[in-house]
């Protein structure tokens, strides 16, 4: 039996269903033995990773990139948003109260910022290097404070919701289940602002799994779109399909990282 986990895109009770139903079809489709496993935070998604009997995981790009766990990526989900261009890409939505008076992101600047943790792509690698464009001037500092960890992208929309943030990095899939699952928390959050597009976080298994498994696995989830159980399931995720990925693509994250090194901007300030 080996274990499938949705934790990262599970901001919501429904969308944490959705993907348990999901990952259903997918142990039918593939004729593989998955258990949905929780992993609840604060526990750390590495120790997830490192599990030799993971089937079926999200893993953020940036840890894939540095290898840190010996993974396979199966395939990468489509986003039904338009924004998405029906690629495997993702990005960081900029986050503010509905009713705040800022405009722009720079409006936010000498306020306060949240992050989710420093070894995330969405919350932290993407914001970083998208704030590298207004460090003009030798200007390093942005924000009077900067909290967190908020742990999960919910966590990071309740600080600026709950007034202990006025913007906050905010996962773009994570924030469209949001808007499906609990409009209550979304309907409070506006965008003023994106990051870069980035490979879109995939499914993983543990890499010294059965290379047959693993095809299974992967065919499957491409699959997915042509079925029609399984689309019905893709529209409760507000996907389109899946693509195939490859650790390689990830390798475009260490990019903002090595950016915002050279930048003398290791860290969000």
């Amino acid at each position: 039996m080996l274990v499938a986990n949705a934790r990262m895109y599970s901001p919501a009770a429904g969308a944490a269903k959705a993907w348990r139903d999901f990952f259903a079809w997918l142990a039918k489709a593939a004729d593989v033995a998955l258990d949905f496993v929780e992993h609840a935070p604060p526990a750390p998604l590495a120790e997830l990773w490192m599990r030799r009997d993971l089937g079926a995981c999200f893993m953020c790009g940036w840890p894939l990139a540095k290898r840190v766990a010996k993974v396979r990526p199966l395939a990468a989900p489509v986003m039904s948003d338009p924004h998405a261009q029906g690629r495997a890409i993702y990005w960081t939505d900029f986050v503010v109260r509905f009713n705040s008076d800022f405009g722009k992101l720079e409006d936010c600047f000498g306020r306060r910022i949240a992050y989710t943790i420093k070894t995330s792509h969405s919350g932290y690698n993407a914001p970083r290097h998208h704030l590298l464009r207004f460090l003009d001037g030798g200007r390093r500092q942005l924000f009077r404070e900067v909290i967190g960890p908020a742990v999960t992208p919910r966590g990071a929309a309740l600080a600026v919701l709950e007034g202990r943030a006025d913007v906050a990095p905010l996962d773009a899939y994570a924030h469209a289940l949001l808007r499906r699952y609990d409009p209550n928390i979304a309907l409070g959050l506006r965008v003023i602002d994106r990051s870069a597009f980035a490979p879109m976080p995939a499914l993983v298994a543990s890499a010294g799994l059965d290379s047959r498994l693993l095809t299974r696995l992967t065919d499957a989830l491409i699959g997915a779109a042509v079925d029609h159980e399984a689309r019905s399931l893709l529209a409760r995720l507000e996907l389109k399909s899946f693509a195939p990925a490859n650790s390689a693509s990830y390798d475009e994250t260490l990019a903002f990282e090595r950016e915002a090194i050279e930048k003398a901007y290791p860290e969000i300030a």
